[in-house]
């Protein structure tokens, strides 16, 4: 008994060993925090602390994401986070990775009885057919490229949208199972979970006009009326279904302040970028040595560019392969896994995106790969008859345990870089040197560790790659203001704002920033705008909360104060009162304080300059003009009263 007939009649034992090597070489994943869009989704997002409101994850998109440009309808998304959040009691990424791996073992699982299928529908059963599935599944489950999809807690959107993809393909396959239309429930999962769910329509006609209805391809001037109402029915449940579900979630389900696509670049240059990318993924599947959690790939121009033209040419040479293998039964697979990875494709190559590429994106893709290239080998082997040479059997067995062995580790290097945002951010400076954001990353993990100088350093250097990029100046802003340079933080602060993003983040920060330095009123103000373009925006509720909490101590001690403080205060006590209250932010009760002090001692110039100053924090600068001009007739060598009027005056011109 040789070691392919060993592994077909031992298949499901080893299946097991794929399965617990996989989960040995993730081992240290699970406690692996919480990286880019999990941000908004997962850590921001007020929606998911709570499953009491679980049905409107499929009613209203906004519960999705705590940023409006950001709220895509993926319901099932939304609450798969919801559960993880309530097993864990709170934001503990434990439980959610845990959640995405017994996924990913469930596709790993379905992947093998996927190639077996359509392995043994191009060529009789046999016991080295279960050896290649095998190899293939034991690949797709130890590649390195997954290792970005599986460590990046939001692309679960990825994972489990491939996994309803193959689930309703396998359900499709099975003819006494079709009738009952089972294999809709995975494509209606697979939509709800993204949008690519729809491509299950092209990968279930690529598999019926290569394995059911061949003679539309190698017979095709015969192919009769009947032929064609027979493929219409067998197709139309599942087109009417997925296509209507598409439509009905991207067109009425998904707010329109929604942005997905990158209007600064025209579709041609995009798509034509995109040869030169389908090159880089297909590069990565041979050897996936320069991935990078955040790419820094940019627009090729012109359209004859070298890389592009190679990328053609190479995607030429597939589509020719493809073509040219589908006429023969024995080949089918291999035309059927290259037609599933450029379908997969298809939707972040025609449609214009911000991020040019991802590596995350390529774990739809590839399973068309790992389908097609061990089938190739296999029948490659098969027609030279090299299988039955001992040393050729040794030196593909040597080579077999160097791919996985490869790959394993190479996925447990990539997991060790997703470990910490240090790690990550300095991997991506490292090989993705032009990325503005992941140079303001980088820089973070330094002013977390109060290393302001290497941060502030990290963001001017990003700024200039960046310059229009909210967050950098947010962050730029929180420098500053670590280091007590008020002036430009307040600087960044308001360059953020001014941008005028949808995201309530720079609104936030700045109000915080406003909080911490006392400034109650004007923050409260800022907390409220912030609330206004995301209600769901949880740091801006917490904040909301603390300033309200502060105004009401504030406000009973006002209270008790107002009984007396018209004839128990001297002029000096109510001076210092309202300086009190100024430091606190409060500056309706400082104008108050002033107003009191006036109307007994009118000659008071600092009780004016006071009354400037708050009316000034309040932006209303004419008032605080006149308070100055009052306090300057009284007293013109008043020098704070004259810079408070140059502050008034520079801001109403």
């Amino acid at each position: 008994m040789n070691i392919t007939s060993i592994l077909h009649k031992y298949r499901f034992f080893v299946l097991l060993i794929i399965l617990l090597t996989t989960l040995f070489i993730y081992k240290n994943h699970f406690d692996n925090p919480f990286f880019f869009d999990d941000s908004h989704t997962i850590v921001q997002n007020e929606s998911i602390t709570t499953l009491n409101n679980w049905t409107n994850f499929f009613t209203d998109a906004s519960t999705f994401s705590s940023l409006p440009a950001n709220q895509s309808y993926r319901p099932l998304i939304t609450l798969k986070n919801a559960i993880d959040y309530q097993l864990g009691n709170g934001l503990d990424p434990v439980f959610f990775h845990i959640h995405i791996f017994i996924w990913y073992l469930v596709l790993i699982v379905l992947f093998f009885f996927l190639t077996i299928r359509l392995y043994t529908s191009s060529e009789e059963t046999n016991y080295r057919l279960s050896a290649i599935a095998l190899f293939s599944t034991s690949w797709f489950a130890f590649h390195t490229v997954n290792a970005e999809t599986i460590n990046y807690i939001c692309a679960r959107s990825d994972s489990f949208s491939a996994l309803c993809t193959v689930a309703s393909l396998l359900l499709f396959m099975n003819k006494s199972l079709r009738k009952y239309g089972i294999y809709l429930i995975p494509v209606v999962l697979g939509i709800w979970t993204k949008q690519t769910g729809v491509m299950i329509v092209p990968i279930v006609i690529a598999y019926l006009l290569l394995f059911e209805d061949q003679h539309f391809i190698y017979n095709f001037k015969k192919i009769s009326k009947s032929d064609i109402i027979n493929f219409g029915l067998k197709i139309s449940p599942l087109s009417v279904i997925a296509v209507g579900l598409f439509c009905i979630n991207q067109y009425y389900l998904t707010p329109e302040v929604t942005v997905s696509t990158n209007y600064t670049v025209s579709r041609f240059e995009y798509i034509s970028t995109q040869f030169y990318i389908i090159l880089h993924y297909l590069g990565s599947f041979i050897l996936p040595i320069n991935l990078s959690a955040d790419p820094d790939f940019t627009i090729i121009k012109p359209w004859y560019d070298f890389r592009i033209l190679t990328g053609l040419v190479v995607i030429l040479i597939l589509v020719t392969i493809m073509v040219k293998t589908s006429f023969y039964k024995k080949w089918r697979p291999v035309s059927f896994g290259i037609a599933w990875f450029f379908i997969a494709l298809l939707p972040t190559t025609l449609n214009p995106l911000f991020q040019i590429a991802n590596d995350h994106r390529m774990f739809f893709p590839f399973i068309g790969l790992f389908i097609a290239v061990p089938w190739t080998v296999y029948l490659i082997v098969c027609n030279y008859k090299v299988s039955t040479n001992p040393i050729f059997k040794i030196v593909l067995s040597v080579l077999v345990m160097f791919i996985l062995f490869g790959h394993a580790y190479g996925t447990m290097q990539r997991t060790e870089v997703w470990d910490s945002r240090a790690s990550l951010w300095k991997d991506v400076s490292i090989k993705s040197p032009k990325n503005g954001r992941g140079l303001m990353n980088y820089g973070l993990t330094f002013m977390e560790k109060g290393n302001y100088k290497e941060a502030i350093r990290l963001f001017e250097e990003a700024l200039l790659l960046e310059p229009n990029y909210y967050s950098l100046q947010i962050n730029l802003g929180v420098a500053y203001a670590a280091i007590k340079k008020k002036q430009l933080a307040e600087k960044y602060f308001k360059s953020a704002i001014a941008i005028k993003s949808s995201s309530p983040s720079p609104e936030y920060f700045y109000a915080r920033y406003l909080f911490r330095n006392n400034k109650i009123g004007v923050s409260k103000k800022y907390v409220q705008y912030a609330l206004k373009k995301s209600p769901n925006h949880l740091p801006s509720k917490e904040l909301l909360e603390k300033i309200e909490e502060k105004q009401q101590i504030a406000s009973e001690e006002w209270q008790e104060l107002k009984v007396n403080i018209t004839t128990n205060y001297t002029e000096e006590e109510l001076l210092n009162l309202s300086l009190k209250y100024y430091t606190k932010g409060l500056y309706d009760k400082v104008i108050s304080i002033c107003t009191i002090l006036l109307e007994k001692y009118p000659k008071n110039s600092r009780a004016y300059n006071n009354l400037c100053s708050a009316y000034n924090q309040m932006g209303k600068w004419q008032l605080g003009a006149n308070a100055c001009r009052k306090a300057l007739e009284l007293d013109p060598d008043y020098k704070l009263a004259q810079n408070n009027l140059n502050w008034s005056l520079k801001n109403i011109n």
